[in-house]
């Protein structure tokens, strides 16, 4: 008999219910009939028909809507991060069968997928974002990972529980991290460099100039130990189709009139630059 995608979710949140934490009174949690998660001061977080579970407690509205992750969808499955998918397998292949992987910022699922396939061993996938949109999608298309909607700043889970946590184009919040990494546990940020999209850049800012970000390398330092930063850097093809996907789904377009939109939709654009740095660091003793 073929399980729902509902009950996979729900078993494999069972299987695994001693990671998390209630977000609202920070008490253990367990699940009951494999339909809710509840505390010890019975806070009760129900599953959702898919089976990813909301552990933000607090409404929040973000500009990920469901349409940016389906345009984001359809770029991932291109390619377009294969590369860096590949980087960043490279770096979690520890050799631990039995690791507990966390990507902080999943949106729809794509790179946390792509990556738990390539990794051997039964390595168990966490994925949290604070936008609903984007968690619902991962838990229809990617069953047999652990999604939840979840605030970075108050994650669910309990202490030192992560192998590594990854933190791919998305916002960190480092004293959360720390907390949740097992000593000497591996965290990885993905950050864009001057060259990631520049030919969109070009459309969409023209003459702007664009706010420098702080150094991503130097504040990851503060926190962590072994540091080691990877440039990665290539030209990908797009194919007919891909250009108006990859628009909708960057912040880039963000603020742009529609105006602006169909004219970088007119561009011939036979190929985009990528270009990110993945910056690596182990957890702090003491």
């Amino acid at each position: 008999m073929t399980l729902s995608k509902k009950t996979m979710n729900a078993q494999v949140m069972q299987q695994n219910a001693y990671l998390f934490r209630c977000p609202i009174c920070s008490e253990a949690m367990e699940m009951v009939e494999q339909s809710r998660l509840v505390c010890a001061d019975n806070h009760s977080f129900d599953l959702s028909k898919n089976g990813y579970v909301n552990l933000a407690p607090q409404a929040h509205v973000t500009k990920y809507d469901k349409s940016l992750f389906e345009a984001r969808k359809v770029v991932m499955s291109s390619g377009f991060f294969d590369p860096v998918i590949d980087a960043l397998v490279k770096r979690l292949d520890s050799g631990d069968n039995q690791a507990v992987v966390l990507d902080a910022g999943c949106g729809e699922g794509t790179h946390l997928s792509e990556i738990l396939a390539k990794l051997p061993g039964n390595i168990l996938g966490v994925g949290i974002d604070l936008a609903k949109e984007g968690v619902a999608a991962a838990s229809k298309a990617y069953p047999g990972v652990i999604w939840s909607v979840a605030d970075l700043a108050n994650c669910p889970f309990q202490n030192t529980q992560f192998d590594a946590i990854l933190n791919i184009l998305s916002p960190a919040n480092y004293a959360e991290f720390t907390r949740l990494l097992k000593p000497g546990g591996l965290f990885v940020k993905v950050v864009p460099e001057s060259g990631y999209l520049k030919e969109l850049r070009e459309v969409f800012y023209e003459d702007k100039v664009q706010k420098e970000e702080s150094d991503p390398v130097a504040r990851f330092a503060e926190h962590f130990d072994a540091v080691e930063t990877e440039r990665i850097t290539y030209r990908f093809p797009l194919d007919e189709g891909l250009l108006e996907p990859l628009i909708r789904m960057t912040p880039l377009s963000w603020g742009a009139s529609e105006e602006k939109i169909a004219e970088a939709l007119r561009i011939i654009l036979p190929a985009i630059t990528i270009d990110f740095n993945v910056i690596l660091g182990v957890k702090r003793a003491g």
